[in-house]
């Protein structure tokens, strides 16, 4: 980093969440995904401004794809046209960009600072000081603060620019981690909730936030809005990602079940809270986790009095058989889901099992009656007419009360 005189005039370059040159309070340039070599080269000085860039290193970077007969001289046109872009941009007159020969480099003798700089400052800083609790939360907030988003988010997936996006992230996830766990010896969790939303923001799929999230808000006694996220993130990563919510998560699902439960006494008011209100109007759908202690409930009873219950898998795939494409499976499962509540007896019951799969109890029936329950699922799935490419399978099975 050059000289720090003149604070105020200082050249403040914004590489985390966007791409950004801010002289004297006002951005002068932003990377708005135009002139994209342009802006790779002037990236790519920055993020390595401590070293000099040889005469292979920017033509593999900026010509690779290129069927110039010259990379050399095409670095140089690049360079040319960079240094118009910065000449233009209002920015003091300064030479930017130091060439000796074939050799580049950004000007260190400027006097900037830069985001990715004070960010890894800040973390460091919480680090070393993890012996006062104090100081490590301020630096661990400040670091959070700092970072706005993914590292040159229009070049965070070049090749170049790849371990850097990583690395930068992983220190922003484990500044969250970190102040949590300062934070919850202290029993301060209101803190967190903004700073998890902020998360949030940049990574809406990122599970150790999202516990986090959860683990405050059920601290605070905001159960309700507890559940409200887990089922926000559950849906994203069956709908938007085709993976299922990890071990952990679902646990952290029991536990504000638990939580929510264990503070009611009153035994009036956990009836009404247990019945429905009459509105229940088709099977009962829940969260696999209950699905499952419910099952493993019924299976016990089923052990003494010889009941029949089977077991149905409610499969979607594409015509060959294999799981269908992310594009077609939200809208084709929220369908499903729709035909199997309609199709079933209220005092049946459905989950979700994974993206693609939803797991039935059929209790007090014959295999010749479950079979007609698929085939009646299976028909009003191809009522909604939802997808012609996602068709539906079903298998059945009977409890085995002998497994347990």
């Amino acid at each position: 980093m050059g000289n720090t005189t003149q604070i105020d005039k200082q050249l403040k370059i914004y590489m985390l969440g966007r791409f950004a040159l801010e002289y004297d309070g006002k951005i002068m340039i932003e990377d708005e995904g135009k002139i994209h070599k342009v802006w790779t080269l002037l990236g790519y000085l920055i993020a390595n401004h401590n070293r000099k860039l040889g005469a292979q290193e920017l033509p593999e970077l900026l010509c690779s794809d290129d069927r110039s007969s010259d990379p050399v001289k095409a670095v140089k046109n690049l360079v040319y046209r960079l240094r118009c872009v910065l000449s233009d941009s209002g920015l003091p007159k300064e030479n930017y960009i130091v060439q000796t020969g074939g050799i580049y480099s950004w000007n260190n003798d400027l006097s900037y600072v830069i985001d990715t700089e004070e960010f890894t400052e800040a973390y460091n800083k919480a680090r070393v000081v993890s012996y006062d609790p104090e100081k490590s939360i301020e630096f661990y907030l400040r670091a959070i603060s700092i970072y706005k988003g993914k590292f040159l988010p229009h070049a965070a997936y070049d090749e170049w620019a790849v371990n850097a996006t990583t690395y930068y992230h992983r220190l922003f996830t484990d500044s969250i981690i970190s102040l949590y766990e300062l934070l919850d010896k202290k029993e301060s969790y209101e803190p967190m909730l903004s700073v998890c939303k902020k998360a949030l923001d940049i990574d809406a799929y990122d599970e150790d936030v999202y516990r986090i999230y959860i683990r405050c808000l059920t601290k605070l006694g905001k159960h309700k809005e507890a559940l409200a996220a887990y089922e926000i993130i559950t849906n994203r990563l069956y709908d938007e990602l085709g993976v299922n919510p990890s071990k952990e998560l679902r646990s952290l699902y029991r536990d504000i079940i638990k939580t929510l439960k264990s503070v009611e006494t009153d035994l009036i008011a956990i009836k009404e809270d247990l019945n429905e209100g009459g509105r229940a109007e088709c099977s009962y759908f829940c969260e696999y986790q209950i699905f499952k202690d419910i099952y493993r409930f019924i299976a016990r009873r089923v052990n003494r009095t010889g009941e029949s219950i089977f077991i149905m898998l409610c499969t979607l795939t594409d015509k060959e058989g294999e799981i269908p494409s992310i594009k077609y499976l939200a809208e084709a499962m929220e369908g499903l889901k729709f035909s199997i509540g309609r199709s079933l007896r209220k005092g049946d019951l459905f989950s979700r099992y994974s993206n693609s799969q939803f797991v039935v109890m059929l209790p007090d029936i014959t295999y010749e009656n479950g079979c007609m329950v698929g085939k009646r699922i299976e028909n009003a799935y191809k009522k909604n007419k939802v997808s012609k490419v996602v068709v539906m399978h079903y298998k059945l099975q009977p409890l085995d009360p002998k497994s347990f």
